[in-house]
């Protein structure tokens, strides 16, 4: 069970925004380096993106993603918490 000590070192608690759409980036995840070099623009890769605008440009390039979301971080304004990936699938429309 993962606690607010298991947060990874490198993973600030501060809040920051997307790059993309400017809002507040409560989320942060974790994907490989060759699915956000895929999915992201290469303006925006070695910024912010939130998982919002991460799934939108995934869509617009036809990625599915799912399956490689390895952890999920919320820092939210009362806690902050790290959520495991048990599985991931494409939602068609």
């Amino acid at each position: 069970m993962s606690s607010f000590y298991d947060w990874p070192a490198n993973l600030s608690l501060q809040l920051q925004t997307c790059k993309a759409c400017g809002n507040r980036d409560k989320f942060d995840f974790e994907v490989p380096d060759e699915i956000w070099q895929a999915v992201v623009p290469i303006h925006l890769q070695n910024r912010v993106v939130c998982l919002s605008c991460f799934d939108d440009f995934a869509e617009i390039r036809g990625i599915n993603y799912a399956a490689h979301v390895s952890a999920l971080y919320f820092a939210g304004d009362g806690a902050a918490l790290v959520f495991q990936s048990v599985s991931g699938t494409t939602v068609d429309h």
